[in-house]
C-alpha cells in the first residue's frame, strides 16, 4: 500500500508501487525493470520530480519497505556506520554523529532552503535519496567526501564499498551498477588534531548554493601543511575536489600569500567547469569562499591543541 503521500500524484502519472522486503529483492527489481523503474528513499525530490513531469517511470520501488536500513552506530575500527534510510533530521539531531563528525551535522543543518520547502520534507529527506541526487548531494557531499567517507552498496554478487569521492559520475548521479542499491554511509574515525570546516555562499541563478568543506592537519612542530582537502560543491553537477590547489599548500609553511595563491588556483581549477555564462562569478565566489574556509581551518587546528 503507498504511503498516503503518494496520493499527490493521483492523475499525474500511471505507475506499479512495488514495496521489496530485502535489499537483494531492490537489486533484482532494478536489474530486471532498469530505466523504467526508479528508487524512492525518502522521496522529498522524486515526488517533486514527478508532479513537474520532468522523469517518466512505470515502476517505483520504495526503498523503505525494507527494514534495518535506519540506523547510526560507530566502532572504534570503522567508525560511524550511518544506514541509508536515515533521515537528515535523525543526523541532526544525533549525539553520537555530532561528536564524532560534527561538520557533517553541521552541512546537514545548513542544507538548502528549497530541499526543505515544507515539514514533510524536512522529516522524510534521508542520507540516501540525497546522496543518489544529483542537486541535493551538493549539500552534504563536501563534508563527507573529506572525511574520507565511503558508501556501501549491494548488488547481486554482493557488497562493495566506494570512497565517496569516486562515488559521483558526471551528472552528479551514483556510480554504481543497476542491480545496486545504497545501503549504509561510513565516516572512519577522525583524528582530533586537524581544522575541519564548511562553509556556505551565495547561489549562482537556479543552482545550488556554493559550499566548500576543508580539512586541514600541520605537521609537529605546527609549521608546514601536512594534509589538506579542499572539496567544492554546488558549482557542477558532482562535487569536485581541488587537487591542484591543494598541492600548492602541502609541506609548505602557512602565509597569506601561500592562501591567496591556493584559493586563486581553486577557482580556476574548479570554476572552468562550471555555467559559461555564470562562470565568472563562480569563480570570484569559489576564490572568495576558500579563502575563508582554509583560513578558519587553520584556526579550528589550532584550537585542537
Amino acid at each position: 500500500m503507498p504511503p498516503t503521500y503518494f496520493s499527490d500524484l493521483e492523475g499525474i502519472i500511471e505507475f506499479e508501487y512495488i514495496e521489496p522486503k530485502t535489499t537483494k529483492e531492490a537489486c533484482s527489481l532494478r536489474s530486471q525493470y532498469l530505466e523504467r523503474a526508479k528508487v524512492i528513499a525518502g522521496g522529498t525530490k522524486l515526488i517533486a520530480s514527478i508532479k513537474q513531469r520532468e522523469i517518466n517511470l512505470q515502476y517505483l520501488i520504495n526503498l523503505k519497505s525494507i527494514p534495518n536500513l535506519e540506523y547510526i552506530n560507530y566502532e572504534d575500527e570503522e567508525g560511524l556506520k550511518i544506514g541509508a534510510l536515515t533521515t537528515l533530521f535523525e543526523i541532526s539531531q544525533s549525539s553520537l554523529v555530532n561528536d564524532k563528525a560534527k561538520i557533517f551535522v553541521e552541512a546537514v543543518q545548513q542544507r538548502a532552503p528549497g530541499i526543505n520547502r515544507t515539514r514533510w520534507a524536512y522529516y522524510m529527506a534521508t542520507i540516501g535519496g540525497h546522496l543518489c541526487h544529483p542537486v541535493s548531494s551538493a549539500d552534504i557531499a563536501p563534508t563527507l567526501i573529506i572525511l574520507g567517507a565511503k558508501a556501501v552498496v549491494e548488488g547481486l554478487k554482493g557488497w562493495k564499498t566506494i570512497p565517496l569521492e569516486d562515488f559521483f559520475d558526471k551528472t552528479g548521479g551514483p556510480t554504481f551498477q543497476n542491480d545496486e542499491v545504497l545501503t549504509e554511509v561510513r565516516i572512519p574515525k577522525q583524528s582530533a588534531e586537524m581544522g575541519l570546516v564548511y562553509m556556505k555562499s551565495s547561489s549562482l541563478l537556479d543552482s545550488p548554493a556554493l559550499n566548500v568543506a576543508v580539512l586541514l592537519q600541520l605537521d609537529a612542530k605546527h609549521v608546514n601543511i601536512e594534509e589538506l582537502k579542499i572539496v567544492i560543491g554546488g558549482i557542477t553537477p558532482q562535487p569536485l575536489e581541488a587537487r591542484g590547489a591543494e598541492a600548492l599548500m602541502k609541506e609548505k609553511p602557512i602565509d597569506n600569500d601561500l592562501i591567496e595563491e591556493t584559493a586563486h588556483a581553486a577557482a580556476k581549477e574548479v570554476g572552468e567547469g562550471s555555467d559559461p555564462e555564470t562562470q565568472e562569478r563562480a569563480k570570484e565566489l569559489i576564490e572568495e569562499a576558500v579563502r575563508q574556509a582554509v583560513d578558519r581551518a587553520i584556526g579550528e587546528f589550532a584550537l585542537g591543541y
